[in-house]
């Protein structure tokens, strides 16, 4: 869901088709034979570096990347994107978001317009479920702002600015659209809002707190809205949470380590997705360099390691899941490359394939799929 972050879009369509209808009668063995005439899905790469975003095409059967274009950013310092139908949006670190729309054939993008972040080093940007709004976490003072997006897919100004708390490093709205969450790592807390008519209200209970130093940093939800795990990036934890639909509040259920027993050295984690299945969730450590995997009881929601993968380069800030679920890719931001790994849909485990893209300094990669 989330955001996320792999986008609305990504989830409107599926994966590949199971197959080609047969063309002979007798190959088919009956003419009432269902027939899934369903296309696969063209699926669109975006990845930005600090001068520009690119996007590629993605191989629905091998998880391949090939480059089919590129736009300057905005401003220089492009970092995380959010897409929604036939519109992307980018925060840079010149304290500005953008609008882009979106080429349904290409996937190409042209700048539409962009407008003050509502407050400085913003690192995150999302868009609620219906498309008319936008949200943007600022890490620098840790102001969240409320962008109501035009027809046209523009950005208005700030409608509303909130000091949600130091470090805000993340904005998402629920699945039912009715609240939003806000990972503030300078103070360990989730801040937890209302959202009704495009206005952000503070909770009855303002906030998740976490443990002392952990720097809460990245949350995703799980398929079924009532689930979701945090990743915390300075004491390298995820946590399993209960998400109650009703009141819009977060209850902790697990905290557990995303490094090998053993590991030693710094270390800090990034990113967090939920598998589209339920079954897993995806954790990146940056030091340990590798991407930490965990089952989830289907019972209890709660979490066990199955193993680690080598993102085989350095310091994966980011990484995306297309939206099937049938790879992954790991931006190593202090190596350059971006490198596709196919998942195991019974273990969760993941397995280059593919070869690995060069990209500058990648911090951010999504995979969606075209209309």
């Amino acid at each position: 869901m989330r955001a996320l972050l792999i986008g609305i879009l990504a989830t409107a369509c599926g994966g590949d088709s199971p197959g080609t209808p047969p063309t002979d009668a007798s190959e088919a063995g009956s003419e009432s034979a269902p027939i899934d005439a369903t296309p696969p899905a063209r699926l669109v790469a975006y990845i930005s570096g600090g001068a520009d975003i690119a996007w590629y095409a993605v191989d629905n059967t091998t998880g391949a990347l090939t480059r089919t274009g590129s736009i300057a950013a905005f401003q220089t310092g492009a970092s995380f994107l959010a897409v929604h139908g036939a519109h992307l949006y980018a925060v840079t670190s010149g304290n500005r978001v953008g609008a882009y729309a979106i080429d349904p054939a290409s996937g190409a993008l042209t700048f539409l317009n962009d407008v003050a972040s509502a407050g400085t080093g913003p690192t995150h940007v999302s868009v609620d479920a219906t498309g008319t709004t936008a949200f943007v976490a600022n890490y620098g003072n840790g102001n969240i702002g409320v962008f109501p997006i035009q027809p046209t897919g523009r950005l208005a100004t700030a409608t509303q600015t909130i000091t949600a708390g130091a470090n805000a490093h993340q904005i998402l709205t629920d699945p039912s659209n009715k609240f939003v969450l806000v990972p503030c790592l300078g103070v360990n807390r989730v801040m937890q809002y209302t959202f009704a008519a495009g206005t952000l209200t503070a909770n009855a209970t303002p906030f998740l707190a976490t443990a002392a130093g952990a720097g809460p940093r990245h949350l995703a939800f799980a398929p079924d809205g009532t689930h979701a795990y945090l990743i915390n990036e300075l004491d390298s934890t995820l946590q399993a949470l209960a998400f109650d639909t009703t009141t819009g509040r977060l209850t902790s259920l697990q905290t557990i380590t995303t490094r090998a027993t053993g590991a030693t050295g710094t270390n800090t984690t990034a990113e967090v997705f939920v598998h589209p299945s339920g079954k897993f969730v995806y954790g990146s450590n940056r030091g340990d360099d590798n991407i930490a995997i965990f089952s989830i009881d289907p019972t209890t929601r709660m979490l066990a390691l199955v193993g680690h993968r080598s993102t085989q380069g350095m310091r994966p800030r980011n990484f995306g899941l297309d939206p099937a679920g049938k790879f992954l890719y790991a931006a190593n931001q202090a190596s350059n490359t971006v490198v596709p790994f196919a998942i195991d849909p019974t273990t969760g485990m993941l397995a280059p394939t593919a070869a690995s893209i060069s990209v500058p300094t990648p911090q951010y990669v999504g995979i969606y799929a075209l209309p």
